[in-house]
């Protein structure tokens, strides 16, 4: 297997050490007003997911409760049925790594980790936390060693309940091989609610027989109405599919494994992604899995040649009784980001995706109803973008809500449609908070130097509040801004206010003085998640090449994924060869998938020469 992409982050692994707080957190409360975030687009990903930040479950009031995380906090708000804001509180994250959460039918979970780079049997990887509904801490569990270097790396992670126990499955780096590269693969646990004690877990058998997959790029769990556990997970290698699993244990007894002599659960290829074994692009993403009454429904997305191409939704189904199923190809052009099932309960729901031509996504929302027997019926759209918010069902259809630098917008999807309830009228950020004041960022993070310096440089601003948000990903319209303030500041020249949109005046500055024309940056694509090919070509046309001189000898080829005469060559080779980006240990650069506030920032102090160069 290949190791992972990962952006080289300087002084990373000098703060990697445990956090621990002194205190245990309690929730406090917030501004009452809903947090401003950028959840938009976020459930596509091109090559690996990421551990999901946004939830919505219904509350006992019978209205919602958003629950996400902002980068250095969990915020919980509360919102009436007709989608008025009701109240705020946040919660302090446990360890510095984000996992996920789970609204269960008696408890609250949220799942918090750390990264383990000596290797120790001793360090605490993953904490799960248990809640009350008022969000009272009551306990946790703590899963220790566990063949893990980093938990939740390159995946996601995703949980159900059945008996009193909560499943969870995800991902991790694991400990140095014979290869001495830290390969990744999934990891599943299952926890006694009632005493919060791990009663299973699984890391590190190499066998898909016991579940195992790797790399596993996104990771789904669910139990049945039986209390049989049905996992779907994203592999390049082992197998180089999307792979379709079945445990033999019931839930009820709180294990998933069996024998280490006998086979642990049935597996099935729903589809098998071309290329070569370990190479981390296969062309596909995968995006849902979901019970009928009749069997189970999943989907995925794929272009056919292993990487490169438009992607095409697919939507499969598998009889309980027979074993038997069936593939649909949903849409007849190609072109998509990731899709997502909203199921509406045992009777079926919707498919639904967002389209996306290159590096491109639209808000056009399409989606198909599905019958409890896997038949999906024609399809329609509307105006909607998606985000990494699992659709929830409500009031007879599904809810989910969306985020774009600004407070929610709610999307409901019924047999009428889709109805939008924006919370608010302001997608403008607020004001940048005082440098040095950003609520979510740790003065020991490795990105804590970065964020400052960015700020008082004014080359980022906060993302509302005392709000950084470093582990929020950027759109097309944020790296637009970007390039502008580097142009204009180099130029003595400013960025012109807008009474539009708020990015406008940025988008308009830089058609202006010549940084892209409006064919090449569509407006329509503002909205849409930028990719690293994206920020490096946009940032390299505001700065001049003498900010960009070579500081190390860099051949053609160095970078395995990329050639100097491909789209971007030249200016991701002349990037490396500064010392503004490297790849990973294999030197990829992975120029399509996402990147973060906090790695942004650390490239923009490079560029402007405020930090040194790597």
């Amino acid at each position: 297997m290949k190791g992972k992409y990962r952006l080289h982050r300087a002084g990373a692994w000098a703060c990697a050490g445990a956090l621990v707080l002194s205190l245990l957190p309690v929730p406090s409360l917030a501004a009452q007003t809903p947090a401003v975030s950028s959840n938009i687009h976020k459930n596509n990903y091109t090559t690996w997911s990421a551990p999901v930040t946004s939830y919505l479950y219904e509350n006992e009031a019978g209205g919602l409760t958003r629950v996400e995380y902002t980068g250095g906090q969990v915020v919980i708000e509360d919102y009436s049925a007709d989608f008025s804001f009701l109240s705020s509180r946040t919660i302090s994250p446990e360890l510095p790594l984000w996992g996920g959460f789970y609204a269960g039918e008696s408890y609250n979970f949220l799942i918090f980790g750390q990264k383990n780079p000596s290797e120790s049997s001793a360090t605490e990887v993953i904490r799960v936390v248990k809640y009350d509904k008022d969000w009272n801490r009551l306990g946790a569990a703590s899963l220790k060693g566990a063949n893990t270097t980093v938990p939740f790396d390159a995946g996601s992670l995703r949980c159900d309940e059945y008996g009193g126990y909560l499943y969870i499955r995800t991902s991790h780096e694991m400990y140095t091989s014979d290869d001495g590269l830290n390969h990744q693969s999934n990891l599943t646990l299952a926890v006694r609610q009632s005493d919060m004690s791990i009663t299973d877990s699984f890391y590190d058998v190499m066998n898909i027989s016991y579940g195992y997959v790797s790399h596993s790029f996104n990771q789904f769990i669910l139990v049945d109405q039986e209390g049989k556990i049905i996992a779907l997970d994203h592999g390049d290698a082992y197998p180089r599919s999307a792979v379709l699993m079945g445990y033999y244990s019931n839930a009820s007894t709180g294990k998933f494994s069996g024998s280490r002599y006998s086979n642990w659960c049935w597996n099935m290829d729903l589809i098998t992604f071309d290329g070569s074994i370990g190479d981390n692009t296969t062309g596909g993403s995968v995006g849902g899995l979901a019970e009928t009454a009749d069997g189970y429904v999943m989907t995925y997305n794929y272009d056919g040649v292993g990487g490169g191409g438009e992607r095409s939704i697919y939507f499969q189904y598998m009889d309980k009784a027979t074993g038997k199923g069936r593939q649909y190809m949903l849409n007849g052009s190609a072109g998509s980001t990731t899709p997502m099932l909203a199921p509406t309960g045992l009777d079926g729901g919707y498919v639904l995706w967002n389209g996306r031509s290159g590096y491109t996504t639209d808000n056009t929302l399409h989606y198909i109803p599905y019958a409890a027997d896997g038949t999906p019926s024609n399809p329609l759209t509307a105006s909607a973008p998606l985000s990494d918010c699992q659709p929830i069902p409500y009031d007879g259809g599904v809810v989910w809500y969306v985020t774009d630098n600004s407070v929610p917008t709610f999307y409901v999807l019924d047999d009428s449609g889709v109805t939008s309830y924006p919370v608010g009228n302001s997608s403008q950020p607020e004001p940048e908070p005082t440098p040095g004041s950003f609520s979510d960022v740790p003065s020991n993070a490795w990105y804590a130097q970065y964020a400052e310096e960015a700020a008082q440089a004014g080359l980022m601003t906060g993302t509302g509040g005392s709000s950084f948000s470093p582990n929020a990903t950027l759109s097309t319209a944020e790296v637009v801004t970007l390039a502008a303030r580097l142009h204009a500041d180099r130029n003595g020249k400013t960025v012109p206010q807008s009474s539009g949109a708020w990015y406008q005046g940025a988008y308009d500055y830089c058609v202006d003085n010549g940084l892209f024309t409006r064919t090449e940056v569509p407006q329509s694509s503002l909205t849409g998640t930028a990719t690293r090919y994206q920020m490096v070509d946009l940032l390299d046309r505001a700065v001049p090449d003498s900010e960009k001189q070579a500081v190390k000898t860099i051949p053609d080829g160095y970078i395995p994924d990329l050639r100097q005469s491909d789209p971007y060559g030249d200016v991701v080779y002349q990037w490396y060869r500064a010392g503004i980006v490297e790849g990973d240990s294999a030197h990829r650069f992975n120029g399509s998938t996402q990147i973060s506030r906090a790695e942004t920032a650390a490239i923009l102090c490079r560029l402007a020469g405020l930090t040194p160069r790597v």
